[in-house]
């Protein structure tokens, strides 16, 4: 028995051969992807460069842009904490992370359908069979010792391989797009990361900027004071009419009123900041509590060209790689067109007194291959390949849509930083020629010149030029934070790569 046994063996092994061979040779089907290469404009929009050009300071231009710690531009170090910080903290950014861990062990799990499943067993049964059956019938209703027993004991100890072999590539198809699926879960990690670097640093402004505004409004509340005084002092001396005195306090009373309203702006902004950092509301009300001035904008912005977008914006790379995915399981579903193979084998001991299992007599052993090919399933499989199809088409379709977006998007911040710079210049120049009119009011009142009425429309309008001016410069900040964002800035793919 054991050179028939040998002999076995060495007609199985072609088997296994065979499907390596095949496994490693084998064709794929569905198409092969090719990276996407979709026409960039050569330059920003006229608006854009007529807007950047225009502004008095600071100015773009056309240098390579590298934005992965684009915050620290404000030169604020605790801005810069907080970005710190809420990287390590914010929950959608944990959640992310676990997303791509999940897209990983996908993967793997893809991966796995490449090689054999081979499973070990081991049993132990005691068995009756019924004397009125096939047992009893056997024994031709003798009454001899010869009958066999109707219970049977059974050992058995061995293993079970199942190999379906990858003839049509549909597997490594699979492989391919749950890479793709990796890849797209990290690009939308690095997209969740730029959007809350953003949105720190832009609700760290707010914080900065409601201050401000703030401060402003006491200043004038204590103007507002100081003048009501005067015109009351006037008043008790004859110089001032009891409504001269009632149209001041009117005033004190609306620059009283803007505080509430500021104040409300100011403890959301904190909030936020707060969230961002995952932690509970007024957390952080103790390290805001000093107010700091809102950094200068830096004197040149360097954004690159329209071209470096497309590498740069995590949101494109990320659909790029969901149509790469989407490609592959055209492939995946293809396969299932055509036939497949599966080699099977097992082999182990086997007998029925346990002490007999290490008896070489005991071994079993078996190898085969199985063919299954699809006749009909009712287009069901045809189905599936149009859909998979389908998907592909839409997801080609959504990365056209957001290389569209993006271009859009960086031309808006472009065109709406270097206007607000304008804005804010013009309101700079127009608060001082306002503060330079109410002087000379006051100075034509007290000498008897000029009703107290001019007073009033001149101070309100350097009220009003001040906050307007306050809001242009925090636009601006805010704007630049936009704009950083929009060309792609926020995250790095060195410090990401290989986790």
């Amino acid at each position: 028995m054991r050179p028939r046994l040998r002999l076995k063996l060495r007609l199985a092994r072609p088997l296994v051969a065979t499907g390596a061979l095949l496994l490693t040779f084998g064709c794929a089907v569905g198409p092969d992807f090719k990276r996407p290469q979709p026409e960039s404009p050569s330059s920003w929009s006229p608006a854009a460069s007529s807007a950047s050009a225009d502004a008095p300071s600071p100015a773009r231009s056309d240098a390579p842009f590298d934005g992965r710690d684009w915050w620290t531009v404000f030169r604020d170090p605790l801005l810069d904490r907080l970005v710190e910080e809420a990287n390590a903290q914010n929950l959608d950014l944990q959640t992310a992370a676990l997303r791509i861990a999940a897209a990983r062990a996908q993967r793997e799990q893809a991966g796995g359908k490449l090689y054999p499943e081979v499973s070990g067993f081991g049993t132990a049964a005691r068995t009756r069979l019924s004397e009125n059956g096939i047992l009893g019938s056997s024994g031709g209703g003798s009454s001899g010792g010869g009958a066999p027993s109707p219970l049977t004991n059974l050992f058995q100890v061995g293993f079970d391989a199942l190999w379906e072999l990858d003839l049509w590539g549909g597997t490594r198809r699979g492989v391919e797009a749950a890479t793709a699926d990796v890849e797209s879960a990290e690009r939308a990690r690095n997209e969740a990361q730029a959007s809350l670097c953003a949105e720190v640093a832009r609700a760290y402004l707010s914080v900065r900027g409601a201050e401000r505004q703030r401060a402003i409004a006491r200043e004038n509340i204590e103007t507002e004071q100081r003048l009501l005084a005067l015109v009351d002092s006037q008043k008790r001396a004859g110089l001032a009419s009891q409504s001269e005195v009632a149209a001041q306090a009117t005033q004190l009373r609306a620059a009283q009123a803007q505080l509430p309203t500021l104040e409300q702006a100011l403890a959301l902004a904190r909030s936020q900041v707060a969230q961002l950092l995952a932690l509970p509301p007024g957390a952080l009300n103790e390290r805001l509590a000093a107010p700091a001035a809102v950094a200068a904008l830096p004197p040149e912005v360097p954004v690159g060209l329209p071209g470096e977008l497309l590498r740069r914006r995590p949101d494109v790379r990320r659909r790029e790689a969901e149509l790469h995915a989407a490609a592959a399981r055209v492939g995946v579903n293809e396969a299932k067109l055509f036939p497949s193979v599966t080699l099977a084998a097992a082999g182990g001991l086997q007998a029925t007194h346990a002490s007999d299992l290490t008896d070489w007599a005991s071994r079993f052993w078996f190898g085969g291959a199985l063919i299954s090919v699809p006749i009909f399933q009712g287009g069901q499989l045809q189905a599936q390949v149009k859909l998979a199809g389908i998907d592909a088409q839409r997801a080609a379709l959504a990365y056209r849509q957001t290389v569209l977006g993006a271009f859009h998007d960086a031309d808006n911040a472009l065109v709406a930083y270097g206007y607000e710079q304008q804005h804010a210049a013009a309101l700079d120049k127009q608060l001082a020629d306002a503060r330079r009119s109410r002087d000379l009011a006051r100075e034509r009142w007290q000498s008897g010149l000029a009703a107290f009425i001019d007073v009033l429309d001149a101070q309100r309008v350097v009220e009003q030029t001040e906050q307007q001016l306050e809001q242009s410069t925090l636009a601006a900040s805010i704007n630049l934070v936009a704009l950083f964002k929009a060309l792609g800035g926020g995250w790095d793919e060195e410090e990401h790569a290989g986790r």
